[in-house]
């Protein structure tokens, strides 16, 4: 196997300042390491992500003389161009960037699937929750849901879509922050909007809104959209996971192992192991956020390939450059599957 060469010099280039990274305490003795895989996480702090602090706190990214280190993105960087050169391994991230990535000449793959649901909800104006009951319900609706091209936008396109509708079929409306967000629910200039945990409380909190998809659940995003929903997976450059097979391999074995802990202990037990500079001063209301975000990861780390099927087809009627992409060519559950059978 050859080596992987991890040098300070990329930590310094990929981390945030010591002061905004979380600080994780050792979970096992120190050993000499003579290989390091290089995890870049999208965004370290955000509640979607805590799986892999999980993982490091409980020692699973580190396996006989090979350890994981996890380094936070910065925007600046296109994580293809990393993964291309080999100054990451592997990415935590959405896996919707496969698909993205491979319409664009890259080959990457998934190589985890540890999310099943967006980890958001619909909610519906109180005003018009009347005449909006279901994804059929949505032609002319007026949907907050940001950008043409984020995640709360492929979520609206997903629940459009699953009503049998077309994407022109609905208005599509930018996000000003959830105080003018509520406001437009309050007043009617909008019908619905996309919420990620946990900033659906604050519309419903506020009496603008109900619930009109849950898709912080399997079975909430099944009912709304006929299947799951990948989302979180750690994903590696194809040429990489040829070359490189115990990298995936490691990588799969870690979060196989973290998606059951998740799945087998309670949010109490799960909160304990997050360094407290994430969970911030008010741990009572980052449980609260947790408990909203684990039925994400009701997951054995497999990628349901209905639901990949399922993903790529809303994406490609957003962007027709998307339909060239194979969508086996996008994951593998090769390196699940051998973890799994340990």
């Amino acid at each position: 196997m050859k080596r992987i060469v991890f040098m300070a010099a990329l930590a310094a280039a990929f981390c945030t300042t010591a002061s905004a990274e979380p600080k994780l305490a050792p979970a096992t003795t120190p050993v000499e390491v003579s290989n390091r895989v290089v995890l870049l996480v999208d965004e370290i702090r955000a509640i979607r992500n805590f799986p892999v602090l999980v993982a490091e706190r409980l020692g699973y990214l580190r396996e006989g003389a090979m350890a994981v280190t996890v380094v936070n993105t910065r925007n600046e960087m296109w994580h293809g161009d990393q993964l291309r050169d080999g100054r990451i391994d592997a990415v935590l991230a959405y896996y919707h960037h496969n698909i993205a990535n491979q319409a664009q000449g890259f080959k990457s793959e998934a190589i985890v699937t540890l999310g099943l649901t967006p980890g958001m909800q619909v909610l519906v104006s109180n005003r018009a929750k009347e005449r909006l009951h279901t994804p059929a319900d949505l032609k002319g609706a007026r949907i907050i849901s940001g950008g043409a091209g984020s995640s709360k936008t492929t979520v609206a396109n997903s629940l459009v879509l699953a009503g049998g509708l077309k994407l022109s079929d609905y208005v599509r409306l930018g996000t000003d922050g959830k105080e003018k967000n509520a406001a437009a629910l309050a007043d009617g200039s909008a019908d619905l909007v996309v919420a990620p945990v946990p900033d659906g409380d604050y519309y419903l909190e506020r009496g603008v809104a109900s619930v009109f998809a849950d898709l912080t659940t399997v079975a909430g995003t099944r009912a709304a959209l006929g299947t799951t929903f990948p989302s979180s997976t750690v994903y590696m450059a194809s040429d990489r996971i040829k070359a490189h097979p115990e990298i995936a391999r490691l990588l799969a074995r870690a979060f196989v192992r973290t998606l059951r802990y998740i799945n087998t202990h309670t949010p109490e037990e799960i909160a304990a192991l997050i360094p407290a500079d994430v969970k911030g001063k008010d741990e009572a209301a980052y449980l609260k956020v947790l408990r909203e975000q684990i039925g994400m990861f009701a997951s054995d780390g497999r990628m349901p390939e209905d639901a990949a099927r399922q993903e790529w087809r809303v994406l490609s009627a957003f962007e027709p450059e998307y339909a060239k992409v194979k969508v086996e060519d996008t994951f593998t559950n090769r390196f699940v599957d051998e973890a799994r059978g340990q």
